[in-house]
């Protein structure tokens, strides 16, 4: 009852401002006593149809107030009665919200790092996981990743050039040795040889600023989005990423059977087709170490340049097959990025969710 009045309200109130006297616009109701009516929606009770009588001489406004001052007479509906020595109703408990993902606390002595679980994707623990990083000799495991869609074929033979050298550690490849592509390809990843990486890329028969454009595409199309390199080797300070972006991209690469192969390879050796003997170690120290305690290794990647400290990503498997992926960027030495990584690995084995 009380909305009709409302609506009643508002109508009187534009009329009112307006000061507009009844016409003939408004519809006559068939009264003959000297009234007129008009249709107005749902007003009174006291008129058929939601009509009102609107006497001779006097305005359509003054009708409206006479209607409201009816409507006014009119009884209040009758509230409903409730029941108040009724038993109160418990509510429905809340929906438990759902867990967060597990962590742990740990004092990392590196500048980041992460464990990411490589089933589930969430990081286990962390330390600065998104700060950009230089990644140093990581950026080979990019670089053998893209190398994978131009491999110009393991057994191709490929000259080493001038071009190729670069400096940095121990040089083992010289200009004319003959060498196969598989054998550059172990070079880089088994003992993380920069000139072996350079002519790696070389044998694709793209310019290493051209293969840095493929894996910068590759990177974008993974959605690495905090992850930049400007050469293929890692020996320059640009290139860039973060803890956590370093092991999404190796629990991916390390799924690949080239990359796992060569990065569970302790020593290389081949010949030259001069004949001449060509050997080297692993840069990985925990080949030495695991399976441990259970714990398998899965594969690995160093780095070190100055401005990135001492690095190391890799992969793990426990007993139960649970697989995760540890970083450690920015280790104070050789040394602590094999113990830290060591750690972590237990870590989360030790209280794996």
């Amino acid at each position: 009852m009380l909305i009709p009045v409302i609506i009643s309200l508002l109508v009187s109130t534009i009329f009112l401002n307006l000061e507009l006297p009844f016409s003939s616009r408004f519809l006559a109701s068939g009264k003959t006593n000297s009234a007129k009516t008009g249709l107005v929606l749902g007003v009174s009770e006291y008129q058929a149809a939601g009509k009102i009588i609107i006497e001779e001489g006097n305005s359509f406004n003054q009708a409206i107030i006479k209607v409201i001052e009816q409507a006014k007479a009119l009884p209040l509906p009758q509230l409903p009665q409730f029941n108040l020595n009724a038993p109160m109703r418990k509510l429905p408990p809340n929906p438990k919200k759902p867990a967060a993902a597990e962590t742990v606390s740990f004092d990392l002595a590196a500048e980041n790092g992460v464990i990411l679980d490589s089933q589930s994707h969430n990081l286990f623990f962390s330390k600065r996981p998104d700060r950009a990083w230089p990644i140093a000799s990581i950026t080979k495991l990019f670089t053998a990743y893209t190398f994978l869609d131009y491999n110009p074929g393991w057994e191709t033979n490929y000259e080493i050039k001038p071009s190729d050298k670069r400096e940095g550690g121990k040089i083992y490849l010289f200009t004319g040795d003959k060498v196969k592509v598989k054998d550059l390809f172990y070079f880089s990843l088994v003992g993380s040889d920069n000139t072996a990486t350079a002519a790696l890329v070389s044998s694709t028969g793209l310019t290493e600023a051209e293969f840095v454009v493929k894996i910068n595409n590759k990177i974008k199309d993974l959605g690495l989005k905090n992850t930049r390199l400007v050469d293929a080797t890692g020996l320059v300070n640009g290139n860039i990423s973060t803890a956590r972006e370093i092991a999404q991209f190796a629990n991916l690469a390390l799924e690949t059977e080239e990359i796992k192969r060569a990065a569970l390879t302790k020593e290389y050796e081949f010949t030259t087709e001069q004949g001449r003997i060509k050997a080297i170690a692993s840069t990985n120290e925990l080949l030495n170490i695991f399976p441990e305690q259970g714990i398998s290794l899965l594969g690995g990647k160093t780095g070190y340049i100055n401005s990135s400290g001492y690095c190391l990503v890799s992969k793990f498997k426990g007993q139960d097959g649970r697989a995760i992926i540890t970083v450690v960027l920015g280790a104070d030495s050789e040394a602590s990025r094999f113990d830290l990584t060591k750690k972590l690995a237990e870590l989360y084995y030790n209280n794996k969710p």
